[in-house]
């Protein structure tokens, strides 16, 4: 994507933005994540839809796998006791709320196959931080809104940059799903998966859920991608950022380096990555290292991060530079790895030398 132009990763991107999410209310994403599989990745990988998101995977050698986690949400609005003037709104992750007060929603019922909303509204502030939303246009008949998300656009380009409502982490999920199609298309023997998590806004409940269910291999390696809060180390349109750690503490150093090395490798074919820890947050990787699996991540540096402009709410914004490498760094990543001698490969090797040495301990 030199030059500006627009890449695959961003045609998906516009497409998933096309319907609306929150946390607990990604039904519509997801439908849409699993239409473009039908249509662009067929019978070629193994699609799983489990309780706290979906898994993708492609499969094609014994040994552990590289796997990306993105999230299909983005800060919303629960909305309850639905009326014809309003309703009570619960707010669902970060968003800034100095600005919430007065702001323009749109509430949408639970699984929308559009962006249309079923209502629209401001918001107004109640007692001890609570909302309402005061409706400008009610639900029609027989109409059931159920959650709200920012008046804000969809999708845009500006120039050099993307801005949409819902960047963080639309984009995450639509990058880790072209880099998915490439590996696919490659018929490289690697073996890469992406999951798309619900709820992380709310602290990484998809993710949490797919760990207490035993839903992931101990042995596979884990790349939070994310789009971040820019910061020193994180400029928009210096391209990528290897992420060495989160506000909660580093990442798997062997994983680091293994981004690192495959980055290097890229660097002379003109693509361009920054390496920092980003302490404006935490990601999904925080919560894979806790459970003792091996994680680091990737970020895209991200401008009115959560909505939160200088002045008011504004659409997240990202030079569209960056998304490319970041593709080109999975793809890269994923055939690279099975030779990388990560924590999967050496778990898997000693397993082996158990298996036949054992029985001597008799």
């Amino acid at each position: 994507m030199k030059g500006g132009a627009v890449s695959p990763a961003v045609r998906l991107f516009r497409h998933l933005t096309g319907v609306p999410t929150a946390p607990f209310h990604e039904e519509a994403v997801a439908r849409r994540v699993l239409a473009w599989s039908r249509r662009s990745l067929g019978g070629k990988v193994r699609v799983r839809r489990l309780r706290g998101g979906l898994v993708l995977s492609c499969k094609r050698r014994p040994g552990p796998a590289l796997v990306v986690a993105a999230h299909m949400d983005h800060p919303g609005l629960r909305l309850s006791a639905v009326t014809a003037r309003g309703a009570r709104a619960e707010v669902l992750g970060g968003f800034p709320a100095e600005f919430l007060p007065g702001a323009a929603v749109e509430a949408f019922a639970a699984a929308p196959g559009d962006d249309r909303p079923a209502a629209e509204g401001v918001l107004v502030k109640g007692r001890r931080g609570s909302y309402r939303v005061s409706w400008t246009r009610p639900p029609g008949r027989g109409a059931r809104p159920v959650f709200a998300m920012l008046a804000l656009p969809a999708c845009g380009l500006e120039g050099r940059w993307l801005a949409s409502r819902s960047i963080d982490d639309v984009l995450g999920c639509a990058i880790a799903l072209e880099a998915l199609r490439r590996v696919v298309l490659s018929k490289a023997r690697a073996n890469f998966s992406v999951l798309l998590h619900r709820a992380e806004e709310v602290g990484f409940v998809g993710a949490l859920d797919l760990v207490m269910a035993g839903d992931l291999a101990p042995g596979d390696s884990f790349i939070s991608l994310e789009a971040s809060r820019s910061m020193e180390g994180a400029a928009p349109g210096l391209g990528p950022v290897i992420r060495t750690g989160d506000r909660a503490g580093l990442f798997d150093p062997n994983l680091v380096a293994f981004l690192d090395e495959t980055a290097l490798k890229l660097r002379p074919r003109g693509w361009r990555f920054q390496r920092a820890r980003l302490t404006g947050g935490t990601c999904e990787a925080t919560a894979h290292l806790a459970f003792g699996f091996q994680a680091a991540g990737l970020a895209i540096p991200l401008v009115n991060y959560h909505n939160r402009g200088l002045k008011g709410l504004e659409p997240e914004k990202v030079r569209l530079g960056d998304i490319e490498p970041a593709v080109r760094l999975l793809v890269s990543a994923a055939r690279r790895f099975p030779d990388a001698g990560l924590r999967g490969g050496l778990r898997r090797r000693l397993t082996l030398l158990h298996r036949r040495q054992s029985r001597r301990l008799s």
